[in-house]
């Protein structure tokens, strides 16, 4: 298990004060990267092999969002390499010990030049080492649509969604669901989110554009992010 010490900022927050949806994925993505860099697997060491692990799913349940200027410690843990696939959970703990938030993820370790899967070598999985798989409801890693999705205003991709893969990072794909879902929901805060689930599907890069759709169904909200091949790159559903 890895773990780091956080406090809730203001530039964090949303309107309500407390934890916004795309600040809490960078945290778990910073504690995913520490980890990396502390374990001697980082950055340097997976381009040094011209690999990097992708994201291919998220779902993150909320029992409930910290506050501004509260302190967390951010969790993580590797418990499962299967083939050129990596599993890891995340979690938030309250200054008591409480776990508030849990997480699942599923990895991809791919070829960067080739785009293609590729088993990390058995040193990297090593240094990561395994721990216990987090006790939370499991949900199906593959998302389905609904029929229905409205088709809203596309979005092209800025220089400041690229990440250090020279493709738009997955909290971007969180950015952008959120921006859509509270142009919707203008007070998200009457009914707080329990659950979201991102599941990505095509990678994109500068001068690319998605076409999103949105919607509601059974209580849930979907956002898919297509090209302009109608190929989707992600599909994003918050729970309230």
């Amino acid at each position: 298990m890895y773990s780091y010490n956080a406090r809730i900022r203001y530039s964090e927050c949303s309107s309500d004060r407390q934890l916004t949806l795309p600040a809490l994925i960078n945290l778990f993505q910073n504690c995913s990267s520490f980890h990396s860099e502390d374990a001697g697997v980082g950055i340097d060491y997976v381009a040094e092999r011209d690999a990097a692990w992708f994201l291919l799913n998220w779902q993150i349940d909320i029992e409930r969002l910290p506050s501004f200027c509260d302190r967390v410690k951010v969790c993580t843990v590797p418990y499962e390499f299967k083939g050129f696939y990596g599993s890891r959970n995340f979690w938030l703990e309250d200054e008591k010990g409480n776990i508030i938030i849990k997480a699942a993820s599923l990895w991809s370790y791919m070829n960067i030049k080739t785009l293609r899967p590729m088993r990390p070598d058995d040193g990297q999985i090593e240094r990561y080492g395994l721990g216990e798989k987090l006790d939370m409801d499991y949900l199906p890693r593959k998302i389905s649509l609904p029929d229905g999705l409205a088709k809203r205003e596309p979005i092209e991709v800025r220089a400041d969604m690229i990440d250090t893969n020279k493709h738009v990072n997955n909290g971007q794909y969180i950015n952008m669901a959120m921006a859509l879902f509270e142009q919707d929901e203008p007070e998200p805060a009457a009914h707080p989110m329990k659950r979201m689930l991102a599941e990505y599907k095509k990678s994109a890069v500068m001068g690319d554009t998605f076409c999103p759709y949105t919607g509601r169904h059974d209580g849930r909200y979907y956002v898919c992010l297509k090209d302009g091949d109608d190929n989707i790159n992600a599909i994003v559903v918050f729970e309230q």
